[in-house]
């Protein structure tokens, strides 16, 4: 089992933690962190007590950096402070390793040229969630972000609007690098890509954001559609979305529920919100629902046999097969089905698989004059 050394104890650093102590595939040896509040702090890891202390000179392992957001930082303070050789530096992804092993035998015969491209990226880098598919660099310093003295939250702006974060974000660098994970979801080559350009919002009476978190998408289309429902449980999410769409309140209705294939005290219906709106022409859906998305997708069924036009922006990554199971029920309705390019590899699952999923999924309800 290799030994490595973790440079943070910040989320990040606490999900790596977690992920070893159930895959077991590297043994912690220390823990570094430049906080010195931190130093002398216990983590248990892998059944095994590591103790966090300041970096120091240190040639015979590798250390596996936690953060995205201040990797160039750190790497810089290693190698001109420490005379670190670079060599030994590593990136979040390096813990998939075995994964990266498992995904490269998979494929190593596949005729698909955008998994070859992947396989290509993965020799020699380590693995990430897009599998360096999304080209364009999205620095920190794209995004402002300002402390609202009212109520403690940070806000920013996306498309000129003022988007606010939730209370879980307290540091305004963390709270940067979440916008920018958006910018890159949204790039024109990721796999995350909702390809919102594609759809005609500007003639839709119901825009339901299933799993809307800080409601960027809805935020995006808020002047072209007639109403927008947001439907998001997470009360500090919640919190953000009320300050966010405040100016638009007349035109949005927030949903402290989950999407699902029945009502119940915590759950909702597709349909059940759909349906009871009258002089309704066209409406569209996006679900980010962690999973649930092919057990909400049964909650639509009146609303796919109605005469509405209706347009699904659904994601298919958060369990195998569900690309394929979303697939079917949509073409056994008679939709038009498109998927955005790429494929992503998603480690944040209960079970990972090493494979790379179809990301979102485009059905469209084709409608017969």
């Amino acid at each position: 089992m290799e030994k490595v050394i973790i440079f943070g104890t910040g989320k990040r650093a606490q999900w790596i933690f977690k992920y070893l102590d159930k895959y077991n595939e590297f043994e912690v040896v220390e823990i570094w962190d430049n906080n010195e509040k931190k130093t002398g702090k216990i983590y248990e890891v892998n059944g095994k007590n590591v103790v966090v202390k300041q970096p120091h000179y240190e040639n015979q392992y590798n250390i596996i950096v936690s953060s995205d957001v201040y990797y160039e930082e750190i790497t810089r303070q290693l190698i001109e402070n420490l005379s670190i050789n670079p060599i030994y530096i590593k990136k979040f992804g390096y813990v998939f390793n075995s994964f990266k092993t498992k995904i490269l035998e998979k494929y190593k015969d596949s005729d698909n040229a955008g998994i070859n491209n992947i396989c290509k990226y993965l020799r020699a880098n380590e693995l990430d969630v897009f599998c360096g598919q999304i080209s364009n660099n999205y620095p920190l310093d794209i995004f402002e972000v300002h402390k609202d003295s009212d109520n403690g939250l940070l806000y920013s702006f996306w498309q000129g609007k003022k988007i606010y974060l939730s209370s879980v974000y307290k540091n305004p660098n963390d709270a940067k690098a979440y916008l920018c994970t958006l910018c890159k979801e949204q790039d024109v080559n990721s796999p995350h890509c909702y390809n919102i350009d594609k759809l005609d919002f500007y003639n839709t009476d119901i825009f339901i954001d299933g799993g809307a978190a800080e409601g960027f998408l809805a935020l995006q289309v808020i002047d072209m559609v007639k109403h927008v429902y947001l439907v998001e449980c997470d009360k500090e999410w919640v919190e953000a979305l009320k300050l966010t769409f405040e100016p638009y309140k007349d035109k949005v209705t927030i949903i402290e529920k989950w999407l699902d294939e029945a009502d119940s005290e915590n759950t909702v219906s597709i349909d059940t919100l759909v349906l009871n709106n009258k002089n309704m022409d066209k409406i569209i859906v996006k679900m980010d629902i962690e999973g649930k998305e092919t057990d909400v997708i049964k909650g639509m069924e009146k609303l796919i046999d109605s005469d509405i036009d209706m347009t699904c922006i659904i994601c298919t990554y958060h369990k195998s097969g569900d690309e394929d199971i979303i697939h079917d029920f949509f073409e056994q309705r008679g939709f038009d089905i498109t998927f955005a390019n790429g494929y992503m590899f998603f480690p944040y699952g209960e079970i990972i698989e090493p494979e790379l999923r179809k990301a979102v999924l485009t059905a469209r309800k084709i409608i017969k004059n």
